[in-house]
């Protein structure tokens, strides 16, 4: 019996899966109650947080990202699980602390500040993860492992985000007990995580110490950045500059990414104020759907979908993937657009306004989910489309990074629109999603016209 499906996978890759397996399920516990929206969903019910508080919570766990450029390139050359550790006994102890906040206005604050420097570390961890996947597991197979992977970690965040909101519920104050209680299997996660073995690693970190007159050629190696050009702004955006100049296709799909993601971006805390504030769901059950509908939803489904996205993901290059979808978010947008239509107007609505609303969100949460489901490949793995073998980790730090950009922005923008213009924030956001389809179906007809392989630029 082969419960775990290894006689599957390319013999190979079935060691390092196993441990990465074991290291997810834990691990998957701790990352639920930091990622996504539940932080922010705390922020608005156990501290009664203002509209400026949430729009920044739903705001930090993608302006993490901003650090990701740093993190891709210190992880060229050096150890990727010693790497992975730090990060993930940083985030492990940040969480652990969320014991001792008070619910209070300033405990709030210092809430958020920590849950930022855990979503910073997370943004290393997933940066650095994108690393260990080119090295561990083959192209031709990446997809469906990396699916494999991504589904056990999202069935263990759904289930730890749904008990904390269903405890929460009961007790608006219990976050000082749930967040330490996912940090204990953090921490188990961390052990586990010594097993792993990245494939290749001694040789290159082998080619990467060798003096600079070594006779052996070391034509195409990204060299190891130093700390002291790390930390220098010009160093590294100018590396950032060099590769986009160097690679268009590259820049084009990231100018795609940021349409859809800038719309995307800004509906985040909208929706958030609407289901937390605007159904007026009240304390009995409040928590628990308002957690259902803004993530559990979303991540059921995209467990769901993912492994019909992985079968697709390796069929295609991820310009043509990108197309089917980036339109699921696009149908997102509009059922957030009905929802919250619905909610402002709940007069005309009656008795029915409620279950509207939350029908309207549910079906945004089936359509999201649905987008999250191949998302959450294409924005793994989706660089290697494009990267050459060395910068795999340069090219995920740039992309990444430009994801952080737009989740500092856009949210903040978002709420300031939707408190200024009402529903029409979702109608810019629609805009922005179907420039998106639009410039990837573009890219699509060029790679076609030119002949180019999907695979030929991939490891």
């Amino acid at each position: 019996m082969d419960a775990l499906g290894l006689r599957t996978l390319p013999f190979l890759s079935r060691r390092n899966y196993y441990y990465e397996l074991k290291h997810i399920v834990p691990w998957g516990l701790l990352v639920g109650l930091v990622e996504g929206q539940f932080a922010s969903i705390v922020i608005a019910r156990s501290f009664e947080g203002s509209a400026r508080l949430i729009a920044i919570a739903s705001a930090t766990p993608a302006a993490a990202f901003l650090f990701s450029l740093f993190w891709g390139m210190l992880c060229v050359g050096r150890p990727k699980v010693r790497l992975l550790t730090l990060f993930t006994s940083g985030m492990t102890l940040l969480v652990g602390l969320v014991a001792i906040i008070p619910p209070t206005p300033m405990g709030a604050v210092w809430f958020l500040c920590q849950m930022a420097g855990a979503q910073v570390l997370l943004s290393g961890v997933v940066t650095v993860r994108s690393a260990v996947w080119k090295s561990n597991y083959p192209r031709s197979d990446r997809g469906r492992i990396t699916a494999k992977l991504q589904a056990i970690r999202f069935s263990a965040s759904v289930v730890a985000a749904l008990v904390g909101a269903g405890i929460c519920d009961r007790d608006p104050t219990a976050y000082r007990y749930i967040y330490p209680t996912a940090a204990l299997f953090g921490a188990i996660g961390v052990v586990l995580l010594q097993r792993l073995h990245i494939r290749g690693e001694r040789r290159e970190l082998r080619r990467h110490e060798r003096p600079s007159d070594d006779p052996i050629p070391r034509t195409g190696l990204a060299e190891p950045f130093s700390l002291t050009a790390l930390l220098s702004p010009g160093h590294v955006f100018g590396r950032m500059v060099h590769v986009l100049r160097a690679d268009r296709r590259f820049a084009q799909y990231l100018i795609a990414q940021s349409f859809i993601g800038v719309g995307n971006f800004m509906t985040i805390p909208v929706a958030v104020a609407v289901v937390t504030q605007g159904l007026n769901l009240g304390m009995a059950w409040g928590f628990w759907i308002s957690t259902g509908l803004l993530q559990a939803i979303p991540q059921l489904v995209r467990l769901v979908s993912i492994g019909r996205w992985a079968r697709l993901f390796d069929r295609m290059g991820v310009v043509q993937f990108r197309v089917y979808n980036i339109s699921c978010w696009t149908f997102a947008m509009l059922f957030g657009l009905l929802g919250t239509l619905v909610a402002e107007y709940a007069e005309w609505f009656g008795a029915a306004f409620l279950p509207l609303a939350v029908g309207c969100f549910a079906l945004r949460g089936l359509a999201s989910g649905t987008g999250l489901g191949g998302g959450s490949l294409a924005w793994n793995i989706g660089h290697l489309h494009f990267a050459k073998t060395e910068e795999a980790e340069i090219y995920m730090g740039i992309h990444v990074f430009l994801t952080g950009l737009r989740g500092l922005i856009a949210p903040l923008l978002g709420m300031w629109l939707y408190l200024i213009i009402g529903w029409w924030v979702w109608l810019i956001s629609l805009t922005l999603s179907i420039c998106s389809v639009s410039l990837y179906v573009y890219m699509a007809r060029k790679e076609k016209e030119a002949g180019t392989d999907s695979s030929a630029r991939s490891v």
